[in-house]
């Protein structure tokens, strides 16, 4: 199967019954309020686009931006998938800036497409001082600070410099918060990576 501008995509099952928790705990949901959590991000490329090249090739993986197979409410009843190509086969069509990251196959790293890739954001520990309640002198929250480690780094901003495991500034305002395997990652553009730590 080949597409004219988008992707072809198998996506196996678009919605997970179950979703894990960070210490691995797996819990069953309602897709309806923990739609984030149990869309499934990961599909194979069975076609590609015939409009334009691409380093993506059948029967690559893909990480997805979930929001294609989202089904909205609308006067009580739940609407179809927009972007599905044949229900039947699982199979949905998905323009280039939906691709996140690729792979060759399961034992591949990912890599970031395009101008996109995955960091792990950089929470600190931080003493909160209340002025209505009275915390104890040890009592912490973890706060973002604008640096996060980078995981799946795109082409572009490899040939930058920045490798995986790198700590960079990024946007504070952070990014689209992307869930793997129960651990919450974000997902930057290109944009608003910002520098580089130098150690």
């Amino acid at each position: 199967m080949k597409g004219t501008q988008d992707f072809i995509i198998h996506l196996k099952d678009p919605y997970k019954k179950t979703f894990k928790t960070k210490g691995g705990l797996k819990l069953y949901g309602n897709i309806n309020y923990t739609t984030e959590r149990q869309s499934n991000r990961i599909a194979t490329v069975v076609g590609l686009p015939s409009l334009y090249k691409t380093e993506i090739k059948q029967g690559y993986e893909v990480l997805i931006d979930a929001s294609p197979i989202y089904r909205q409410i609308y006067r009580g009843a739940k609407q179809w998938y927009q972007n599905i190509v044949d229900d039947d086969k699982n199979l949905f069509h998905l323009g280039k800036e939906m691709i996140i990251c690729f792979r060759k196959n399961k034992s591949a790293d990912w890599i970031g497409f395009l101008e996109n890739s995955i960091v792990k954001p950089i929470l600190e520990e931080q003493n909160k001082i209340n002025t209505i309640l009275i915390i104890p002198a040890n009592a912490s929250e973890k706060k973002f600070n604008g640096k996060a480690v980078m995981r799946f780094v795109n082409s572009e901003i490899n040939e930058l410099g920045v490798e995986n495991g790198d700590i960079l500034y990024i946007n504070k305002l952070g990014g689209v918060k992307y869930w793997l395997n129960g651990e919450e990652f974000w997902w930057m553009r290109n944009k608003d990576i910002y520098a580089k730590e130098i150690v």
